[in-house]
């Protein structure tokens, strides 16, 4: 009587059965590797060129860890600036592989050029001497006065910074007219009517900074650029009504110091100042403030600024003092 092939099939599988727990029990660091014939089949295929062994002295013997280059290969990775590389040996028997982490720092950004822009307006009052000639005027303006005569008015700065070295300009353009200026005992009244042009182009370099409490001063140095219109409309008194009319531009030589330091994340002071001449006389700049940062690219900006400057030269005077309060935003880009 034949054998029953179905009887035989399952004393077949009853037995690699109990083979493969056999082996498992012996080595439990590699039920993985052996729970699936087909890579255990795979693995006693290999070649000596395409594996290579380590061996660990346990407390039972020598065990042997297999590490294929065909898996180091795929598993490769490229670093740069911002990458993490990972490195680890997996050893049968052991447990899970030790895994050592290297992070590259990321290189620093201050040789990229960062730029600001910030309009501001300035409310500021005038005080001082206007000519042409012989005829002068006494101008005592507040804020309000000159708000009440303001023609015209454009104001702001512009900044580049690459590393330790900026480039500020700032540039102011007003147009005012006062009919409440002081004639002198020869008129009656004067009507004054002045237009200023300011540009201040400057260099810089930082000599202190500290990043991480949001510190810095700057060295700065370059010109300022003046253009001045007076137009001067005297009313008849001793003498008849009479009108003058003079401009002139000229170019002071200036230098100085700003500084920024953070009290918070959110705010900061700051503050500028120069002084100069040649053109001039002399002149002198002032600006104390603060400011609170709304989000990385955006800051509001206040404070007092005053600006003087003595100009007396080729029968024109310009001897006048501009201080007041100072708003404005700064954007980053």
């Amino acid at each position: 009587m034949s054998p029953n092939p179905h009887k035989a099939s399952a004393a077949i599988i009853i037995l690699m059965t109990a083979c493969a727990i056999s082996v498992s029990a012996q080595t439990p660091g590699a039920v993985n590797s052996l729970t699936s014939k087909p890579e255990l089949i795979r693995e006693t295929k290999e070649t000596a060129g395409e594996t290579k062994t380590v061996s660990a002295k346990g407390t039972t013997g020598s065990e042997v860890a297999k590490v294929r280059p065909r898996d180091e290969d795929s598993a490769s990775l490229r670093a740069d600036a911002n990458s993490t590389v990972t490195t680890g040996v997996a050893v049968k028997g052991r447990g899970p592989a030790v895994t050592t982490t290297t992070t590259s720092p990321q290189p620093a950004s201050s040789d990229n050029w960062e730029f600001q822009v910030s309009p501001y307006f300035w409310l500021a009052s005038l005080h001082g001497t206007g000519g042409v000639g012989n005829r002068t005027a006494q101008v005592d303006m507040s804020f309000g006065d000159i708000f009440g005569a303001l023609k015209f008015a454009l104001m702001g700065t512009f900044e580049a910074r690459k590393g330790k070295f900026v480039l500020l300009t700032d540039l102011e353009y007003v147009t005012i007219e006062d009919n409440k200026a002081t004639p002198g005992p020869l008129f009656s009244n004067v009507n004054a009517r002045f237009s200023t042009l300011i540009f201040d182009p400057e260099v810089g370099y930082r000599v202190f900074a500290n990043p991480e409490k949001g510190q810095f001063v700057d060295v700065l140095g370059g010109i300022r650029v003046w253009h001045v219109n007076t137009d001067l409309d005297f009313g008849a008194g001793i003498l008849p009504a009479t009108q003058v009319q003079g401009s002139r531009n000229w170019v002071d030589g200036i230098a100085g110091l700003r500084g920024r330091a953070a009290l918070s994340p959110k705010v900061f002071v700051t503050g500028k100042f120069d002084l100069g001449g040649g053109g001039s006389d002399f002149t002198w700049q002032l600006f104390a403030g603060g400011g609170y940062n709304v989000n990385p690219k955006v800051a509001l900006i206040f404070g007092y600024r005053v600006l003087d400057v003595k100009y007396n030269k080729n029968n024109f005077i310009y001897d006048m003092n501009q201080r007041g309060p100072i708003m404005g935003l700064g954007f980053k880009f």
